[in-house]
């Protein structure tokens, strides 16, 4: 059956590759891994309990590391074995790639069961296989978020480089006062101050006439013309009569001589 998959671990690639290198890291990530350390020749051997279905079993194996490109790629293969519920073997490619400041793992890679485990069907062991690198890949990312981990003799750690000094301060002349600005002088002794501005009255509103009352002026008005204009007439009268019987009497009346 063929696996593969892709986890983003939250540190630098150097440190998950000494990480990956290192049986006390390997050991405590593996899910129920009993015992893992390195032999002689530079492959690993432990023991690990395994669950899978109705079966438990505790297989004895090892793993061997070979195409060895740090800190980028490596090849693993693994053999395993117990003598009631058989065992398996596999292989498969690892890769490291940087991601900012993290790794993404991405493997892939085959594996084969025989005896009891594989009657148990190729989904069910592909399902516990997956999950048991899932595991693995979760733990290894929370160990590495609370530590660090130092980079294995020959490859240099990927770091950050080193921020550029800063200048030298440049001693500056604090800045010259800026010049004060002069009170005005006071007004010489018989120099009355001016006078404060009178405040504008404000404009009056004109009345607006009556108009009831400008008709009864004009009648009152009109009456009083009229008796003017009557008394005049009738003086005048009077004394054309005056004179007109004067000289009546006067003129035509007159005895004869």
């Amino acid at each position: 059956m063929d696996i593969s998959g892709s986890h983003r671990i939250p540190a630098a690639r150097a440190a998950v590759w000494a990480a990956l290198r290192d049986p006390e890291t390997l050991r405590a990530c593996l899910p129920d891994c009993e015992r893992l350390e390195r032999t002689d020749d530079g492959a690993f051997a432990g023991i690990i309990a395994v669950k899978v279905g109705p079966i438990r079993t505790r297989i004895s194996g090892t793993a061997e590391i070979s195409a060895i490109d740090a800190p980028s790629r490596f090849v693993v293969s693994a053999r395993g074995e117990d003598a009631a519920a058989g065992g398996g073997e596999g292989s498969g490619e690892v890769t490291l790639e940087e991601n900012g400041d993290a790794t993404v793992l991405d493997y892939s890679g085959r594996v084969e069961a025989h005896g009891k485990l594989s009657q148990l069907g190729q989904r069910l062991l592909s399902g516990v296989f997956r999950k048991t690198i899932e595991t693995f890949a979760e733990n290894l990312s929370a160990r590495l978020a609370g530590a660090g981990f130092a980079a294995e003799p020959g490859l240099a750690p990927e770091t950050s480089p080193p921020l550029p000094e800063a200048p030298p301060l440049v001693h500056e002349e604090p800045a010259e006062p800026s010049t004060p600005v002069l009170d005005a002088p006071p007004l010489s002794p018989g120099v009355p101050p001016p006078a404060p501005e009178t405040p504008i009255a404000p404009t009056a509103t004109p009345a607006v006439p009556d108009p009831a009352a400008i008709a009864a002026a004009d009648v009152v008005e009109g009456q009083a013309t009229g008796s003017s204009v009557t008394t005049r007439i009738m003086l005048v009268a009077a004394i054309v009569v005056v004179v007109g019987a004067l000289i009546y009497y006067m003129l035509l009346q007159a005895p004869p001589g």
